[in-house]
């Protein structure tokens, strides 16, 4: 599953996703053991906290909405370092393979709703928010023989493309270009077509829903929230399915949710939307709360993600 960092002017994630950088993690994880990961994430994560400012200041923001405590520093700062050390192991695994990225994984869901809804023909949707290792459930399921399609944005970068591109590849696992700014209508019939095929299609679900966004209650504010998955499975009959792959101690859990299902007439296709995604929010927010530090929105989330939404409803995006 993958990253999505945003445009400048939305204030997304930026700077970690240049070649430059993903080329020095990488030849970190080359040259040091997995054990000296923690105190280079704590050194690394430490520094950053005190030298992004903004940054800062909207992780604290969201926490305090998540939490709804006051005092969340710890946890700023804890978002730091694990966000470090996601991108350590996020390097590290796309070099394994086989029982080695296994190890990777300690608690694993036994994949029953994603088999159960394969057993029907019609695919499946995988979602889920930008918290722990998303970019590892579609490398392990990969290994496990499930075909798998990722719906992504394109980088700037064009060397952090190809990079992906090769890593996927390999695995076999296929790539869904979206625009970050309009409709992308071939990219939703490439992925019905997948799902039609009985393949699974991923995705992130919380943020970069450009014209697919509708303005939801998430963690109890108005949120500008992406539908793509509940267009997807109006259009193709798959359910939706949240995923989540927090870091618990030194290894990752994969947790599978039981599949959402949108189905009815045309009438009350608006209804079926919100009420699917209404779904996936409010198991999203169940997680987010037990790992609200592994929840991966480095900038003021309600603030960028309800003017986003303000914007397009006014027909003025302008990032």
């Amino acid at each position: 599953m993958s990253a999505n960092p945003g445009a400048a002017p939305t204030g997304y994630v930026k700077g970690v996703y240049s070649s430059l950088s993903l080329f020095l993690i990488n030849l970190f994880t080359i040259l040091v053991p997995r054990w000296l990961f923690p105190p280079f994430a704590l050194v690394t994560g430490g520094l950053f906290y005190l030298l992004t400012v903004e940054r800062r200041r909207g992780i604290r923001a969201n926490l305090r909405v998540i939490t709804g405590r006051g005092d969340v520093e710890r946890l700023v700062l804890s978002t730091y370092y694990k966000f470090a050390r996601n991108w350590c192991d996020i390097m590290l695994m796309m070099r394994l393979r086989g029982e080695r990225l296994e190890r990777l994984i300690a608690t694993k869901d036994s994949g029953r709703p994603l088999d159960e809804a394969l057993a029907k023909g019609n695919g499946a949707i995988l979602v889920t928010p930008h918290l722990g290792n998303w970019e590892l459930g579609g490398l392990g399921l990969a290994e496990r023989g499930y075909r798998i399609n990722v719906m992504t944005f394109r980088e700037p970068d064009e060397k952090v493309n190809a990079m992906r591109e090769r890593v996927r590849q390999e695995r076999g696992i296929g790539f869904i270009y979206v625009d970050r700014d309009a409709t992308s209508p071939l990219a939703i019939i490439e992925a019905v077509n997948a799902l039609r095929r009985n393949e699974v299609v991923a995705l992130l679900g919380d943020r970069d829903g450009s014209s697919h966004t509708r303005q939801m209650d998430f963690f109890g504010r108005p949120t500008g929230i992406p539908v793509g998955a509940a267009y997807l499975a109006l259009a193709s009959g798959a359910p939706i399915l949240p995923v989540f792959l927090p870091l618990e101690g030194d290894r990752y859990a994969t947790y599978m949710e039981d599949a959402i299902y949108l189905s009815g007439g045309h009438g009350d296709r608006d209804d079926l939307i919100l009420a699917g995604v209404g779904k996936v929010l409010r198991v999203f927010e169940t997680y987010i709360r037990n790992y609200p530090d592994q929840w991966y929105n480095l900038f003021d989330y309600w603030q960028i993600t309800t003017s986003d939404t303000k914007e397009l409803m006014n027909g003025r995006r302008t990032d």
